[in-house]
């Protein structure tokens, strides 16, 4: 399921959010629209106006989506088959590289946008970077003319020569000697930087054009989106993805630059409509930088002097000696005020719990990757198909391999709404309601599931192989555009339990994450979280390139075309270098790693814990004692507050690490 839509959900715990807690962009709360134009006051723009905008936005946002997933979601089969004949594993270092820089991208685009140029221009600029990068992967794939079709010669004679380096497939060359590794990287990089400030700044730009017309119509611009975000993707993983496999390369690849140069016309078009705040006026991370400069250049001044008088200095005996970042505040000689220190210190709190899931996300991109390479080797068809019957065109239909992650998708959206308007509500009800922490960690514990599942399939599909001829093998050959992949009987539909897992994790662990971002994070810094929150999950990805790198030489065969099965039984000694089902084991093995290290940190700093206090829109709620038996408890609207500002402060009072709720 597309990661960005999972992050636009309601917050499944509280229903509905309230203003406050709408997503909001890189800039700071002084972001006011100044007097001017209709593209500068909302109030004067006609209610047609107002549609145009919205759907320029949401249409822009779809196909944008489209395009994106239309370049993941056979990536590695593209670059694994001929022409140009990739590694399997270096594919998916590709890849992971790919989806790693797309989302570290995020960060430095948010800052662009606030500190340099705004919004609208840098949409603007990064769709043209977004397109030149999209239009160089047609083009690493020859001209789908009769003789190529009808001939599929090898590697060396069909590559497109403009940027080859390395046209032999007879041996395992370096990364950076595959065919067109260098335009391939180029790509990678042109499109992750277009993608990235792209991303980060369109989805609050389109916010802004609704969020003056109050809540229902936020609510009703992030509904929609999250729906046409899950029809691109879907389109992208079903109609794209079988282009791409079982018709040609070249115009499944053509398609999502055609689906950004109609986005990016159709974006264009309501720039008349749209709302425009005072742009590039300053950026969160540009404070965050001065702040942390002034507490080390303060901090280092005084401990040169070496007094501790003055160290301690304006301290009672009851405060403890400050930390490094508290130097920056004014009654200890820096030049900030106690509430922007103290933000930056809970920010900092909260990264430590973003970085703790980034196991998860080496993890998650699993799926992208490694699972496909694993799904190219099992029966792609319902009948055993022969190579020779594949060049005699008699071939059968062939299951593409991204279809399985429709079934990511198809959990999530079957599962998310039956937790967030049935299960949950009753936990609510009965006083049972489970935390941020315990949802994130729940999701990682299905992570761990989908791995040993994934292992176990590997397997199989390798026993299969193996398990009557220790010489030879019982392999199967097919045919996916000019490559041979050389399978085991076993049905690629076997893999449905590892997809399913991780669309399961998605639920409990995404979903939650989101919410801890914008309810943990203070208000000077929920224009920032969310960035932070993509830049670890593509740290995560990148992450995710190192390992095969490290296990390259160990589990991953010399010769790979095609064929990730040895060239003898992997179950006879000496082993043989073909053990994917270790990989798997071995991330499963991270994860739990990774499971630990959250569980200190979130218990530690008490992010994430239950809500002692809950407003339903019945008006019931639901009220947690301090002791360890929870109660629920009936309270009418008019016993408390009904407001939305009273609902925001009790949601944000219980995530402050400082405050005494947490410490009882």
């Amino acid at each position: 399921m597309d990661d960005d839509s999972r992050r636009l959900l309601p917050s499944p715990a509280y229903g509905t959010s309230s203003d406050s807690d709408l997503p909001e962009d890189s800039s700071s709360s002084t972001d006011q629209a100044p007097p001017g134009g209709p593209c500068d006051d909302p109030g004067q723009r006609t209610p047609g106006q107002k549609r145009l905008a919205f759907f320029a936005i949401i249409l822009t946002e779809a196909l944008e989506r489209m395009a994106f997933y239309s370049l993941v979601c056979n990536m590695v089969l593209f670059l694994n088959s001929n022409p140009l004949a990739w590694a399997s594993y270096h594919a998916a270092m590709a890849l992971f590289t790919f989806n790693g820089l797309s989302y570290v991208a995020t960060v430095f685009g948010g800052w662009v946008a606030d500190a340099l140029f705004g919004k609208y221009p840098t949409i603007f600029a990064a769709f043209f970077v977004y397109i030149v990068g999209c239009a160089v992967w047609p083009a690493l794939y020859p001209y789908p003319s009769r003789t190529f079709i009808s001939h599929c010669g090898t590697a060396d004679q069909n590559v497109s020569h403009w940027c080859a380096v390395n046209t032999s497939a007879s041996y395992t060359v370096p990364l950076g000697q595959e065919n067109c590794a260098w335009a391939v990287f180029l790509a990678i990089g042109i499109i992750s930087c277009g993608y990235g400030f792209v991303r980060v700044n369109i989805i609050p730009f389109g916010a802004h054009q609704v969020e003056h017309e109050g809540q229902k119509a936020t609510r009703f611009y992030f509904n929609w989106l999250y729906w046409f975000f899950n029809v691109g993707s879907l389109i992208a993983f079903g109609v794209v993805g079988f282009i791409q496999q079982n018709v040609s390369y070249f115009y499944g690849y053509l398609l999502p630059g055609i689906f950004l140069i109609v986005a990016f016309v159709i974006f264009v078009s309501g720039s008349k409509n749209y709302v425009k705040k005072r742009e590039a006026h300053g950026s969160i991370l540009t404070n965050i930088f001065c702040i942390c400069k002034n507490a080390v250049k303060v901090y280092w001044h005084k401990n040169r002097r070496r007094d501790t008088e003055v160290l301690t200095s304006g301290l009672s005996q009851s405060e403890q000696v400050p930390c490094c970042i508290d130097y920056a505040k004014v009654r200890y000689g820096g030049q900030f005020t106690e509430s922007s220190v103290n933000d930056i210190k809970a920010l900092g709190r909260i990264l430590l719990v973003f970085a703790s899931m980034i196991p998860y996300w080496m993890v998650y991109y699993q799926m992208q990757t490694t699972f496909i390479v694993q799904g190219l080797h099992m029966n792609l068809s319902f009948v055993s198909v022969n190579v020779s019957a594949a060049k005699d065109d008699t071939r059968h239909f062939m299951i593409p391999a991204s279809w399985l992650m429709m079934f990511d998708v198809i959990f999530v959206l079957f599962l998310l709404p039956l937790l967030d308007r049935v299960i949950y509500p009753r936990l609510d009800r009965a006083g049972y309601s489970p935390s941020l922490r315990l949802r994130i960690l729940i999701g990682m514990l299905f992570t761990v599931a989908a791995m040993l599942v994934a292992g176990a399939v590997e397997h199989f599909r390798l026993w299969t192989i193996w398990s009557n001829n220790a010489t030879s093998g019982a392999i199967h050959e097919q045919l996916i555009g000019c490559t041979t992949y050389y399978s085991s009987e076993m049905s690629i539909l076997w893999q449905i339990p590892q997809y399913a897992l991780v669309g399961i994790s998605e639920i409990f662990t995404i979903t939650a994450g989101l919410e801890l971002a914008y309810i943990a994070a203070p208000p000077s810094m929920k224009g920032i979280i969310m960035g932070l929150y993509w830049f670890c999950e593509g740290i995560g990805s990148l992450l995710g390139s190192a390992t095969i790198a490290i296990f390259e030489s160990l589990w991953f065969p010399d010769v790979d075309h095609g064929n990730i099965n040895c060239e003898r039984s992997p179950f006879a000694y000496p082993e043989q270098k073909c053990h994917l089902d270790f990989y798997f084991y071995t991330l499963a093995g991270f994860q739990v790693v990774g499971i630990l290290i959250f569980i200190v940190v979130a218990w530690t700093l008490n992010i994430g814990q239950s809500i002692p206090l809950r407003v339903q829109e019945q008006g019931i709620v639901v009220v947690r004692s301090s002791d360890s038996t929870p109660r629920p408890t009936v309270v009418t609207p008019s016993d408390l507050p009904n407001t939305s500002s009273f609902r925001n402060h009790v949601q944000r009072r219980n995530y402050d690490t400082s405050s005494p709720a947490m410490s009882s």
